[in-house]
This record gives C-alpha cells, sequence and structure tokens, in this order.
C-alpha cells in the first residue's frame, strides 16, 4: 500500500478501510461519546450510515481531497457523517448541553483506528439550519430529503422503533405491550407497501468532523492527525503512535 506511511487524508484511508472491511458484519458500528449535564461522559454504540451529499453551496457542503495531499485536486469526498436517532433519546438532551462530541470507528480486519471530533447536528421535520452569517435560520430541502431518504433506508424493525410510544431509557412495564402492536404499522409501512413519512421522534444525527486522529497498529505503526480550520481547509500532521 504506496500510502501507507505518507500523508493521505482521512477520509481517502477511511474508503480504503471501509472497503476492506465491507464483508464483515457490524463494520459499520461506531461509538459515540456525548456530555450529559453533570460534564460526565456518555458513550454507546450507533449505525454509521454514510456520509452525507450536499449542494456545493450548502452550509453543512464540508468535503476534503480524494488524494494524499487533501486538498481535493482529484476530487472531493464528503466529511459529514450520517446517523439517526430518537428525539426522546438521552443523547438529544445531552446534544442540548454540549454539540461536541466524539465518535470512535475500529477495524479489526485491519487494525485501524479512527477517531472523529466534531459538531453533533440534528434534523428533524421542521429542519432548522443556522446560515453561515448572523443567527437567521431557513427551512433546509437538502437536509429534509436526506432526512426522508434514511427513514426510507431504514430496516422495517428500526422503522418501527421510532413509531411505538415507548421512550428509549425508561423503565418498561407490561402494561405498555397491550395496545403497542396495534398501534405501529407493520415494518413502518402504509397499505401499500411503502415506508410511512418519518414520525417527529426520527432524527437525522449528523457528525460534522473538525479533527480526526487515525492510528494503524499493525506492520509498522502509523498514526496521523487531521484537523480542519474554520475555513474548511484540512491540514494533516504525522504524530507519534
Amino acid at each position: 500500500d504506496e500510502t501507507s506511511n505518507t500523508l493521505t487524508s482521512w477520509r481517502s484511508r477511511l474508503e480504503i478501510s471501509m472497503a476492506k472491511s465491507r464483508k464483515i458484519r457490524g463494520s459499520n458500528y461506531v461509538q459515540l461519546s456525548t456530555m450529559d449535564e453533570n460534564g460526565e461522559p456518555r458513550c454507546r454504540t450507533v449505525v454509521f450510515r454514510g456520509f452525507l451529499k450536499l449542494p456545493a453551496d450548502h452550509v453543512l457542503s464540508n468535503t476534503c481531497g480524494g488524494t494524499g495531499d487533501g486538498n481535493g485536486d482529484n476530487g472531493l469526498l464528503s466529511t459529514t457523517m450520517k446517523m439517526c436517532t430518537d428525539r426522546r433519546s438521552q443523547k438529544v438532551k445531552q446534544h442540548q448541553v454540549q454539540p461536541m462530541a466524539e465518535l470512535v470507528w475500529w477495524f479489526p480486519k485491519t487494525s485501524e483506528q479512527y477517531r472523529v471530533r466534531g459538531k453533533l447536528i440534528l434534523v428533524g421535520d421542521e429542519t432548522q439550519v443556522e446560515e453561515e452569517e448572523g443567527d437567521a435560520t431557513h427551512q433546509d430541502r437538502a437536509l429534509a430529503i436526506a432526512r426522508k431518504e434514511l427513514w426510507g433506508n431504514l430496516s422495517d424493525p428500526a422503522r418501527e422503533s421510532f413509531l411505538g410510544s415507548r421512550v428509549p431509557g425508561e423503565a418498561y412495564t407490561n402494561d405498555e405491550d397491550t395496545n403497542e402492536s396495534t398501534l405501529v404499522p407493520p415494518g413502518g409501512r402504509d397499505p401499500d407497501g411503502k415506508p410511512v413519512p418519518p414520525p417527529a421522534n426520527f432524527l437525522l444525527m449528523l457528525m460534522d468532523p473538525t479533527h480526526v486522529d487515525y492510528l494503524r497498529l499493525t506492520g509498522d505503526q502509523y498514526r496521523q492527525i487531521d484537523t480542519r480550520s474554520p475555513e474548511g481547509v484540512w491540514s494533516l500532521q504525522r504524530v507519534n503512535p
């Protein structure tokens, strides 16, 4: 691998890591850490669901190069990571306390680790997003489409979990089973077999990275840190493992 010990953007490296592990079950599981109201860390496993593709002029259209210099002179790769969550979950409350978070992605086949730090952005049915300048918000059609597409791509059981009345993390009682199954459409689908509209509880959760720590433990160990400037330019630096 010619890029193993050369400065190569984390996104280019990640493309290779994902390709090598694509057939491994659970290879798209990542650990996401947030902070609660007491300043204590909270970590859980979530499913990485791809990178968000947006128009070039969108405020969240952050990219980095597909080549080793990170300048994108040979193609651009989106860096905004897609996940989803329930509006009623604890991580949403923690996001209100501190929107910055970190996720860890470990690839056992290649012994590679990516620690990705950045701002979490939650997109609901209101899809309000801050403008680049000032505090104005606007209805965001691009994010609304991304949210709807992700909802349609979920598995049937995953869709059902958002349509129930049970609040994630609350105590379970057998009484809740009485009418739950009759209220949730099977597979989250309508009578024609199409996914029902996403409920208000379904949130598209985005990670907008600003700092990535890459580590490879096999062979000649290698570690690299990529950081994004406020202007959106990525810089790469090799560091000691």
